[in-house]
């Protein structure tokens, strides 16, 4: 008897029964799965062995093109790789260069800023002295307003008290009331 797996397999001309074992129902004997295999590979029709040659053939030149085209790719790219590092170092360099021209740019700008500084100081102390000395002659003008005010009201008292001593006067020597009205009279009298 065999053992292992089983398979059917139909044989027509054998009896039901198999030597010294159960009987099979529909006519079909057993066999096992080695023999199955060889009685499979004996039966290959002629096409498959061409077919499968040239199935191969065209998944070798599929892979050669896939590998030609991967190479192809690996060169352009290495050679774009090649020039992006060149343009990265290029901008590496202008970079470099711009941060130096920032630096001294800022440099200067801080150079001017002391300079500002210190100018906007001097001119605050400029401005502070300006303003002191002309407040001390706005107080002085106004003192010698002051003085020219009183000294205006004092010869206006005395401009007015002279005038009117001449007026006195003068109308005394129309009158003749005064010394050379009498020194007068004495002289004119005496001439008859």
């Amino acid at each position: 008897m065999l053992t292992g797996p089983r398979c059917f397999y139909p044989v027509a001309h054998r009896p039901l029964r198999s030597a010294g074992g159960p009987a099979v129902p529909f006519g079909e004997d057993t066999v096992g799965f080695e023999t199955l295999a060889l009685l499979q590979v004996a039966a290959t029709p002629a096409w498959v062995g061409p077919t499968m040659a040239i199935s191969l053939a065209i998944i070798a030149l599929s892979i050669l093109g896939v590998a030609a085209a991967l190479g192809v790719a690996a060169l352009r790219l290495s050679a774009q790789a090649r020039k992006i590092g060149a343009m990265v170092d290029g901008l590496q360099d202008d970079v470099a260069l711009t941060l130096k021209a920032v630096r001294r740019l800022t440099e200067q700008a801080q150079d001017l800023m002391v300079l500002v500084r210190h100018e906007a100081g001097a001119f605050a102390q400029t401005s502070r002295r300006v303003r002191r000395k002309l407040v001390r002659g706005v107080d002085r003008v106004e003192e010698k307003l002051t003085e020219l005010e009183t000294l205006y009201d004092l010869v206006h008292g005395e401009v007015e008290d002279a005038a009117l001593d001449v007026a006195a006067t003068l109308r005394s020597v129309r009158r003749g009331n005064g010394m050379l009205g009498r020194v007068r009279r004495l002289l004119v009298a005496a001439r008859p």
